[in-house]
């Protein structure tokens, strides 16, 4: 019989036919009977006293069945520092703040409701500058660090609003502005972006006669989000119970709680009715999360060849009004601020600023798109200042096996300099110049970027495999499908060691109350976390197997083999009996057996050599580190502004490829976000208001934009951990894609734009300016 061979292929995805049938239910879609709907009372102001709240007129409209607000339920929650009240608490710190929540029997009547509640504020100042908040003296949006609960990563700064401060520090920058033969120095800026997810946030909660709590939510985190509910309730784990529905998109908006607070404070007075809260658009815009508007200072030495000597990076994450994630993405940018280089003198800052302003949290990427424009665009200005080319440049410095990382740590598994060749390779970027002008007069130019990005460690995932009496197998585990194909992969994975068909595998919905372990889904961590998890509970299952057939041939456990979806007895005359795993339900070796039930379980603990903390040096910071590079080419109109992507090539290392396909969509997918991001996306805000909180006046790349030219390469570096050599690909695909696109528009241009998006206004100034100057257009 011949064995299944499904890790390397492209096979279809295991959730399309729900997905393209409708037949997925996403959380939005969920209803219950006697079912109650929450609605939100949110604040008109960034900043601002409470000094009473009447719900008087609210509580007597018909259907209104509950109303709280943060003098009912100040619980905190947070997974850094614990400073995010259910219900905001004696004063707002953002203009979207909820206040006031209330559930009744239909929608219209809880928005009825909440058009009635009354609000009086005292107005405090607003800091809406992450640079005049790290002012002494500056109004606070947290009076006292000390209040609060600080877990783990967070370094607060006491007295200011600078709520975490990261440094890393390897060899003497000093020293190497010395050595240097050219030194550069540029500042570059990001604006605030929304994640806008197909599905909005959306949490229902029940709370029983006993008072176990039940929610059911797109979590893409359900065991983060059971542990800090279960600190903020002081409530016993066992007694909270996360139901995952679909995800209908997450990006990082879905990492931590947001509806789920409400609908839980509003369930604990609900009498044991659920309660159903979904944000509308406008509050996705304004009251979920953001990511977070950044500044970047670089000074960067080299010699004459292009030798980088110094690097030094100063990064201010403005992270509004509560800390959330912030020290995770100022901790991982961080190691990725100097970039894929080998440098020996290297001085990064992370300052992450509170301010009045929409939440800062986890974007696809948690910083490094921002930190690569940043690093990749000062790699383009020093190529123009050694007149070298920006491919060349960057080859010639690119990290490489044993090189020494910026920590400290010796690399293996580095695909860079073969993903840095695809890309160039792919957009002819040797045979056409970087700048030309078409015959209609437009400028044309190239670019190219890339990146290096670590996953999160120490984390741990396990998964549990139960053989049916059929031969298929059901598999346990906690990460979630957030359209990133990771629940065909695990089935590719579990396929491939038990040798069945991908058919035979399929995927048990989440839930924490049945559901093993997972730590997050974050950090494109899940093919090499999950997958090393199951594939040991699969070698689990095949030494069970060994011993049940032992058992029925009546033979030692050590004369049987499993190998290739084959139960083999070995003889020395090749006559053993023989089962195919497929067919095992028909053999008997199961009949009244105990059940096989694999196991199995992954942590990163043993290899995680704890970085010093003023340093962050260490021989083993992650368990692997993502690279890949794109390349763009791009068409810009003089008189409009207006910049057209042409074509942008793609090359990303992904250790090994489990499923290509998938991970050729995922970084399809991530260059038209990326395109968004460097050329449209921006949200507004005018003291602290969002003004463009629509898909009206907000504006994302449609199927329109789809239509761009891209090829992808994937490089396989084969890491020697990773289930089968994978490593992860969900945020790879983002992090170059702005840095190329601006490389490119700055190429064509013959200027330098150093701030996200590049807007047409911004561009034609650029041009006016260059024609003040007497420089060629």
């Amino acid at each position: 019989m011949k064995p299944f061979k499904v890790v390397g292929e492209s096979i279809i995805r295991k959730d399309a036919l729900e997905k393209v049938t409708g037949r997925a239910i996403y959380g939005a879609d969920l209803q219950f009977p006697h079912q109650l709907y929450g609605a939100v009372y949110r604040s008109p102001l960034p900043h601002a006293r409470i000094l009473n709240i009447d719900t008087t007129k609210a509580s007597a409209l018909p259907g209104v069945r509950a109303i709280v607000t943060g003098n009912d339920f100040h619980n905190r929650f947070g997974q850094f520092i614990e400073d995010q009240p259910f219900l905001a608490y004696q004063k707002v710190r953002y203009a979207g703040e909820p206040v006031v929540a209330i559930a009744a029997e239909h929608p219209e009547i809880a928005n009825e409701a909440v058009q009635l509640v009354k609000v009086d504020f005292e107005p405090l100042p607003a800091v809406l500058d992450p640079f005049q908040a790290m002012e002494p003296g500056s109004p606070l949006v947290h009076e006292n660090w000390n209040e609060y609960k600080i877990l783990g990563l967070a370094r607060p700064v006491p007295g200011t609003n600078i709520c975490d401060h990261f440094t890393l520090r390897k060899g003497d920058v000093e020293t190497g502005w010395k050595e240097s033969d050219v030194i550069i120095e540029n500042e570059f800026n990001c604006s605030m972006l929304q994640h806008v997810t197909l599905e909005t946030h959306c949490a229902i909660a029940r709370v029983d006669a006993g008072g176990y709590l039940t929610i059911w939510t797109p979590a893409q985190s359900p065991f983060m989000l059971r542990e800090q509910l279960a600190r903020a309730l002081n409530m016993s784990m066992n007694n909270i119970r996360i139901i995952c529905t679909w995800i209908g998109g997450g990006f990082g908006s879905k990492y931590e709680l947001r509806a789920e607070p409400i609908a839980v404070a509003l369930a604990f007075k609900a009498q044991g009715r659920p309660v159903k809260v979904v944000f509308s658009r406008q509050e996705d815009f304004v009251s979920s999360v953001v990511r977070g508007p950044a500044h970047f200072k670089l000074k960067t030495g080299a010699k004459k060849d292009g030798t980088l000597v110094a690097q030094e990076v100063k990064a201010y994450w403005d992270t509004g009004a509560y800390v959330t994630v912030g020290p995770r993405v100022n901790y991982n940018a961080g190691f990725a601020a100097a970039g894929p280089y080998k440098i020996p003198h290297i001085k990064i800052d992370g300052y992450c600023i509170c301010t009045n302003k929409p939440i800062g949290s986890a974007y696809r990427g948690f910083g490094v798109p921002e930190i690569a424009w940043a690093h990749e665009s000062q790699m383009d200005a020093l190529a123009r200042e050694l007149n070298l080319d920006p491919l060349e440049l960057r080859l010639h410095n690119a990290l490489e096996e044993g090189s020494i990382s910026a920590t400290g740590e010796r690399l293996f598994s580095v695909g860079l300099k073969p993903a840095l060749e695809a890309a160039g390779h792919q957009i002819d970027w040797y045979n056409k110049p970087l700048r030309t002008i078409t015959p209609e007069g437009k400028l044309r130019g190239k670019g190219i970027a890339c990146f290096c990005k670590l996953t999160g460690t120490p984390s741990t995932s396990s998964a549990t495999i139960r053989l049916n009496e059929d031969g298929s197998v059901t598999v346990l585990q906690g990460g979630m499908e957030l359209g990133q194909g990771v629940n065909t992969v695990i089935a590719q994975i579990v396929a491939e060691e038990l040798g069945i068909s991908v058919n035979k595998v399929s995927l048990a919905p989440v839930d924490t109350a049945f559901t093993p372990y997972d730590k997050t889904t974050t950090s494109s961590r899940l093919t090499f976390h999950i997958g090393n998890a199951v594939l040991q509970a699969a070698r689990d299952i095949k030494e069970q197997l060994k011993v049940l057939a032992a058992r029925a041939w009546h033979v030692p456990p050590e004369r049987v083999v499993v190998n290739d979806g084959l139960i083999l007895e070995q003889t020395t005359n090749g006559s053993g009996r023989v089962i195919p795993l497929e067919q095992i339900g028909k053999s008997g070796i199961l009949k009244e057996q105990p059940p096989v039930i694999g196991h199995g379980s992954y942590s990163t603990s043993d290899i995680f050599d704890p970085p010093d903390v003023e340093t962050r040096q260490s021989s083993r910071p992650t368990v692997f580190w993502m690279y890949g590079a794109q390349a763009a080419e791009v068409e810009v109109d003089p008189e409009t502004g207006q910049v057209k992507v042409l074509k942008i090539s793609a090359a990303h290392d992904v250790g090994r490829a489990i499923n290509p396909d998938a991970c050729r969509q995922q970084i399809e997918g991530a260059i038209i976000m990326g395109l968004g991001h460097a050329l449209l996306e921006e949200m507004i805000l005018e003291q602290g208001i969002v003004k463009n909180a629509s898909m009206v006046d907000y504006k994302i790349p449609t199927v329109a934009d789809a239509t761009v030219e891209t090829v992808v390469s994937l490089v396989e570096s084969n890491h020697p951990e990773g289930p089968f050599g994978a490593k992860g690909i969900g945020e790879p695909g983002l992090a170059p894609t702005a840095a190329a696109i601006g490389n490119a528009v700055n190429n064509a241009l013959g200027a330098r734009l150093n701030s996200l998006p590049l807007k047409p206004e911004n561009i034609l100034a650029a041009l006016k300016c260059k024609g003040r100057m007497g420089v060629e257009r």
